[in-house]
């Protein structure tokens, strides 16, 4: 849903970045996409999210096509410890769904305890990445890894606007790269920023930081728009896969809901930063209406198999 562009909001007060629409923060315009939309401009951004989603098939172990029983679409998430917990959420709401791709085969390679931060995931020797061997051990081979869902944070310290945002931009087009040099076949990458956070003390896990995530990831995919080098997607020289927004999972923190009619409040987390079941059933829930609805995800997340009678 687009913002009210004839709503005026105060410049310096933190609005969940799809409602300020053609508004600012800090003087930067919001809308999760150039322009203060909240949908891919019509381009070749756009088009290609189609065309990338029409290339999640089935994969061998051998990393070809392969439209057997055995072959597999790999969605993997890559991320800290929230990351996964709603990637498991929606797993136990695809596997078995006859509205779902029944070749997805979705192995989370969430990893807690702060061992996974982009800073983590940019590195190609760090433990993270044996960890991620190890999780995807008989179930995927990476050459079938196709689709990701990232979410994590860094471990900057730095809290100011937009200079924090542009950090992370920066380290998440690093780890991004990086997912593509661990990925041969990695096309499609999906990000919903981060909910608000409640209690915490941590510097890199109380706000603003989850709300400068946004801002980084929102920085990242108009380079991608852009055609910024560092995050070439298309072409036998792609350094990074598509990365596109999800929904978007920040909000106020009060009960006041966003333009969606999106609310994210204590009772939904069990510590102030990780989401209890209620929690967790929100934020999967959305994320799966978005797969199955969204035009491009739809492609390759629902099942088009006609039913037999």
């Amino acid at each position: 849903m687009q913002s009210n562009n004839s709503v005026a909001f105060t410049d310096t007060v933190k609005i969940p970045i799809n409602d300020l629409g053609t508004g600012t923060y800090m003087g930067f315009t919001g809308g999760l996409y150039p322009g203060g939309v909240n949908t891919p401009p019509f381009g070749i951004y756009a088009l290609d999210l189609a065309i990338f989603a029409s290339k999640v098939v089935p994969y061998s172990s051998k990393g070809k096509i392969d439209s057997s029983a055995k072959g597999k679409i790999g969605f993997i998430c890559i991320g800290g410890s929230t990351c996964g917990d709603v990637f498991l959420s929606l797993k136990n709401k695809t596997e078995g769904n006859p509205a779902t791709n029944p070749r997805i085969n979705m192995v989370s390679c969430a990893w807690g305890g702060g061992k996974a931060s982009v800073n983590n995931i940019m590195n190609p020797n760090d433990p993270y990445w044996t960890h991620v061997s190890q999780s995807i051990q008989n179930r995927l081979k990476p050459n079938q890894v196709q689709v990701i869902y990232f979410e994590t944070e860094d471990s900057a310290s730095l809290i100011g606007f937009p200079d924090r945002p542009y950090k992370f931009r920066d380290d998440f087009e690093a780890a991004m790269r990086m997912c593509k040099a661990k990925f041969s076949n990695l096309k499609l990458v999906y990000v919903m920023g981060r909910p608000t956070t409640f209690f915490r003390k941590e510097i890199q896990h109380r706000e603003p930081s989850p709300y400068y995530n946004g801002w980084g990831l929102k920085f990242a995919i108009e380079d991608q728009i852009n055609g910024v080098p560092g995050m070439k997607y298309d072409g036998a020289d792609a350094v990074a896969p598509l990365v596109t927004w999800a929904w978007y999972e920040w909000a106020n923190g009060t009960t006041t809901p966003r333009q969606d009619g999106f609310v994210w409040t204590p009772n939904m987390t069990a510590d102030g930063l990780h989401a209890n079941t209620i929690g967790l059933d929100t934020l999967s829930n959305r994320f799966q209406n978005f797969l199955l609805t969204d035009p491009a995800a739809r492609i390759w997340y629902a099942n088009h198999t006609t039913p037999k009678n």
